[in-house]
């Protein structure tokens, strides 16, 4: 599952926190109780991606206040062609 796909899924479940660790699948929290998701543990490099996945949105959002500038985003991208003026 991707970021969006995990986030739209715990918004679905009522879940006030999405909970993401490798070696571990993911979990959200509903009404206090912690709860895992049932798709298998993710690795290291699979929490990696769906953080830097995340950074890069919100460097768009960024951009798109005109908080920072399209070059500066870039710089800090995992994919710097995704970031757009």
């Amino acid at each position: 599952m991707d970021i969006t796909e995990l986030l739209a899924f715990s918004v679905q479940q009522g879940a006030s926190d999405l909970h993401l660790s490798a070696g571990l699948p993911p979990m959200i929290r509903v009404d206090g109780d912690v709860r895992r998701v049932n798709v298998p543990a993710q690795d290291h490099a699979e929490v990696q991606a769906i953080g830097m996945q995340t950074m890069d949105q919100c460097l768009q959002d960024l951009v798109g206040k005109r908080i920072i500038a399209v070059e500066a985003a870039r710089e800090k991208a995992r994919q710097p062609d995704s970031i757009t003026s």
